[in-house]
């Protein structure tokens, strides 16, 4: 598939190497990108990436998605699936800048033509593209308004490594504020181990 991948940082950049190795044709989106040559993957201005794609992927900052999409336009986003990786926090990481929602609902409330699903933004970025480098299986939560978009969603997290039983499908879009909020844990997490490279794993009970 073309894929647009707004952003060109940690993220971004870990998400369309996983992609391209798995065959997939990835632009990245930058609001300069003649200062990010460097990247040794192709990268483009915002609204080239948008065209580009078939299907668009935020890993913006959550602080200035919104107004990064707007900048784009509503026309040029509509009907592609938005995959949302962002989380907005605060400049010292201790507070959502969203607190009674999520950044994904104020992005599908902002363009309802754009069908968005959260995903991956429990886990580090090394986690998202190599999920098998961890010890044992772990879930990617999957949350949205529209099944299509879902199912593309899902399968592209197959390219990256995550089989259909580690992916869990939570509802729809306002239960993306469960994955945004698991931040403030996943930093205690983090400091509490030393390291970033971890996922949960959801365990039901065992059955008979």
């Amino acid at each position: 598939m073309r894929m647009g991948l707004l952003g060109t940082g940690n993220v971004a950049r870990a998400l369309a190497q996983g992609w391209r190795a798995a065959g997939h044709d990835v632009l990245l989106g930058s609001r300069k990108p003649e200062e990010r040559t460097e990247l040794g993957l192709p990268v483009a201005d915002l609204s080239a990436t948008a065209a580009h794609a078939e299907v668009l992927v935020n890993a913006t900052p959550g602080t200035a998605s919104v107004e990064l999409l707007q900048a784009i336009g509503t026309s040029a986003l509509a009907g592609k699936p938005l995959i949302d990786i962002g989380v907005g926090l605060t400049d010292d990481y201790t507070e959502l800048t969203h607190p009674n929602s999520s950044l994904a609902e104020l992005i599908q409330e902002a363009f309802p033509l754009t069908p968005v699903v959260k995903t991956l933004c429990t886990m580090d970025s090394t986690v998202m593209i190599a999920p098998d480098g961890l010890d044992g299986p772990s879930t990617v939560f999957l949350s949205g308004d529209d099944a299509e978009a879902k199912r593309i969603t899902g399968r592209l997290l197959t390219d990256l490594g995550w089989p259909e039983s580690s992916q869990l499908d939570i509802g729809g879009i306002t239960t993306a504020r469960g994955q945004e909020h698991f931040a403030l844990l996943f930093m205690g997490i983090a400091n509490g181990l030393g390291a970033h490279a971890f996922n949960i794993k959801v365990v039901t009970r065992a059955a008979g």
